[in-house]
């Protein structure tokens, strides 16, 4: 008998997707700052705006494995 693979339930894919667009958007933020910057507040700017970038990767990550466990769990 084949497992079907169920789909993400839509809390999953809400916040899959949101915390890529956040991921996405300080990406945005630290090239639209640029990538030399001329000013102590830019490399300050950027700093918080990488900082942010890899905290909301680690929660991506996160979600995204909690996602699978949870279809794991359902398709057991």
């Amino acid at each position: 008998m084949v497992k079907r693979k169920r789909p993400l339930p839509a809390r999953y894919k809400i916040q899959i997707s949101s915390l890529e667009a956040e991921v996405a958007f300080c990406n945005a933020l630290v090239t639209f700052a640029g990538q030399i910057p001329e000013t102590i507040y830019q490399r300050a700017e950027i700093q918080v705006y990488r900082t942010l970038e890899r905290s909301l990767s680690k929660r991506l990550e996160e979600a995204r494995r909690e996602a699978r466990e949870y279809t794991e769990r359902l398709s057991a």
